[in-house]
């Protein structure tokens, strides 16, 4: 049994390199390290199986998966799931990991280098210094507004507002459309919570979907109309929308 009949919520089998670990047990949440040494002793590369993926703990692996070309976040653009054994997603997120086969984070080059140098246009500095006197108007503006209440609270009057307006100026939709911003994204990242929920996974499969649905109906009407939102152009003024997929 070795190490691990010290831990209820952790099972390793050395011989297949497959693990079970319930990273919600408060046992383990609270005090980590001694499960990371069983690990590094008994079974240092290893499926997960609750996180359905491999993980790699020793310093040389892990080096030399990071300095290795060949490896990267996405799989599918090179082998089917079928080749390499991948169980299909979960039906409950599907909308989620759909999101998330588009996100920065996940993409692999040339697809995340041409989408990163879209991006990038909205962050050089003389967009960005074209925005300060936005940003201090509106941190006034909101300040302001803070004696009229008597009391206010910081999050969700001050430090929510900025960013998100901001942003929704920057993509150009409406401001309006703030609250709902933040109502999906609060559910979007709660996937990335460690102590995540069932509630909180259909939670942020929802927002995904929501915000897939919204995003492709502002594609489509600028498509219609022929107007773009270029970096800082809120209203899209600056000319006919680019065919990009």
């Amino acid at each position: 049994m070795g190490m691990t009949a010290t831990f209820p919520f952790l099972k390793i089998d050395p011989a297949t390199r497959r693990v079970s670990l319930d990273a919600r047990d408060p046992a383990f949440y609270n005090d980590p390290n001694p499960v990371y040494a069983a690990l590094h002793a008994e079974c240092p590369t290893f499926y997960w199986e609750e996180q359905r993926q491999w993980f790699f703990t020793g310093y040389d692996h892990v080096s030399a998966l990071l300095r290795d070309r060949r490896f990267g976040r996405q799989i599918l653009h090179v082998a089917s799931r079928e080749e390499i054994g991948l169980a299909e997603p979960l039906e409950h997120v599907k909308h989620f990991d759909a999101a998330e086969q588009h996100s920065l984070l996940e993409l692999e080059p040339p697809e995340h280098t041409r989408l990163r140098t879209l991006i990038n246009r909205a962050f050089v500095s003389r967009h960005v210094d074209k925005m300060k006197p936005e940003i201090e108007e509106l941190a006034n503006r909101l300040i302001d507004a803070f004696e009229s209440k008597g009391e206010t609270e910081l999050l969700s009057s001050y430090a929510d507002v900025i960013p998100v307006t901001m942003i929704a100026r920057m993509i150009g939709i409406p401001e309006e459309m703030g609250p709902q911003l933040l109502k999906w994204s609060h559910a979007y990242v709660g996937m990335y919570m460690f102590k995540r929920t069932p509630e909180d996974e259909l939670l942020a499969d929802r927002a995904a979907h929501e915000f897939s649905d919204y995003v492709r109906s502002v594609i489509a009407e600028r498509r219609r109309t022929g107007r773009s939102a270029e970096p800082h152009d809120p209203h899209g003024t600056q000319g006919p929308v680019p065919h990009r997929r």
